[in-house]
């Protein structure tokens, strides 16, 4: 996911793993669940992800659906609203607040399991850019 990426050349798998974005964001996760590795691939994905993560469960399609629809929407502001993102610390503060959301609709044992993972990966997205967000802020960087 370049800035004005060349959509021509752009497949699902340059999208969701291979762009710089895309490897920084799993290289975060991979760092918060203690992972020496990050998927490159969706069908790496699940052979990462019982590796890393065996008891995450059902737990593993929301952070993976949170994790691609961040890029995914910060690929299509990109392109259609031609904003810049300043760097992928938004991309995993917006699959953070994905996760919070849908977290909510879920039974309370899951809802506090899902809140605890965004949380850890919101935390660990800020500690390495500070910078950019506020300590009161919600770990929602607005693209405006």
């Amino acid at each position: 996911m370049q800035q004005r990426a060349d959509l021509e050349n752009e497949s699902i798998n340059h999208l969701f793993f291979d762009c710089s974005m895309a490897r920084y964001v799993w290289s975060l996760v991979a760092y918060v669940v203690g992972a020496d590795s990050r998927p490159c691939s969706f069908d790496q994905f699940w052979v990462w992800a019982k590796r890393f993560l065996p008891l995450g469960g059902k737990f593993l399609y929301v952070g993976l659906a949170a994790i691609c629809w961040a890029l995914w929407r910060m690929r299509n502001t990109i392109h259609f609203d031609k904003k810049v993102v300043r760097s992928p610390t938004e991309i995993i503060c917006l699959a953070s607040l994905f996760i919070f959301y849908w977290a909510k609709l879920q039974m309370e044992e899951d809802k506090a399991k899902l809140e605890a993972g965004a949380e850890a990966l919101k935390k660990a997205a800020l500690s390495f850019h500070p910078q950019e967000a506020q300590a009161e802020d919600a770990g929602v960087v607005l693209l405006h």
